[in-house]
């Protein structure tokens, strides 16, 4: 790996901003990271975040909040998982699945070791076990590792317009995912930071090391809409099954 094979295969612009997205996402989780141990100024501020937010609940809300926090469960986000791989097997595109599950089982591997160090309380006692455990937010981290890196398989073949589309689309839905979480008194903001924080630049960096060894910038349009399809299909049959359960799990207390 060189510098020079860095800038013709990136282009100076992305590798500026995926360096400043690695670099200041693992700054900012450090910096959360720091505050949670020590108790500084910012576990106030979940304390009234949190307080703020269950504050401010009524039903319609908390059932589009529900519906939301449940696009990031594991029924919707595995087999979304699966299918990239299954067509990334397929398109004989063997690094790419590479990287691709890599990077999920390593932040679902980070997440729930820190989790089990840390054991941090959630706001309040909904669940059992090592998911009592509430820091980091396993659904901030793991939707912008899913959804974000799978969008930047699908947004490389196409121009700057629909690129700067796909990214916004997919940041404002992994936020809606991690406000989700903050609503129902799931997590902490600190929680929910850390994760989207350590997300981010976990996808910068594995995204930079997989494209310097792929030049490949061939259609990615199908597995965009595998991936969507497998997406709503599991969406709907998750919140369909689901929905009501999680209403009770997660009422305002």
């Amino acid at each position: 790996m060189s510098w020079r094979l860095l800038f013709e295969r990136i282009g100076i612009r992305n590798l500026l901003v995926a360096g400043v997205l690695a670099v200041g996402g693992t700054w900012l989780f450090l910096g959360v990271l720091e505050d949670v141990i020590s108790g500084d100024p910012l576990v106030a501020v979940d304390v009234k975040i949190h307080a703020a937010l269950q504050s401010m609940r009524f039903p319609l809300l908390d059932s589009l909040m529900v519906a939301a926090s449940e696009l990031g469960d594991g029924a919707v986000t595995i087999p979304v998982i699966l299918v990239v791989l299954a067509w990334l097997v397929w398109q004989r595109r063997l690094r790419s699945a590479t990287y691709w599950i890599l990077a999920v089982v390593f932040a679902q591997v980070f997440v729930v070791t820190l989790k089990f160090a840390m054991r941090r309380a959630r706001p309040s006692s909904m669940y059992e076990g090592l998911q009592g455990f509430s820091f980091p937010s396993n659904h901030a981290t793991l939707s912008v590792v899913t959804y974000g890196f799978l969008a930047l398989f699908v947004a490389r073949a196409w121009g700057n317009a629909a690129r700067l589309g796909i990214a916004t689309a997919t940041a404002l839905f992994i936020l809606l995912i991690s406000f989700s979480r903050l609503y129902l008194g799931v997590h902490w903001f600190s929680d929910v930071l850390a994760g989207i924080s350590f997300g981010v630049a976990w996808i910068a960096t594995a995204a930079v090391l997989h494209r310097v060894g792929d030049e490949n910038e061939s259609d990615a349009s199908s597995l965009g809409v595998a991936s969507f399809v497998t997406f709503v299909i599991s969406a709907t049959v998750h919140i369909i099954m689901q929905h009501g359960m999680d209403m009770t799990l997660y009422a305002h207390r």
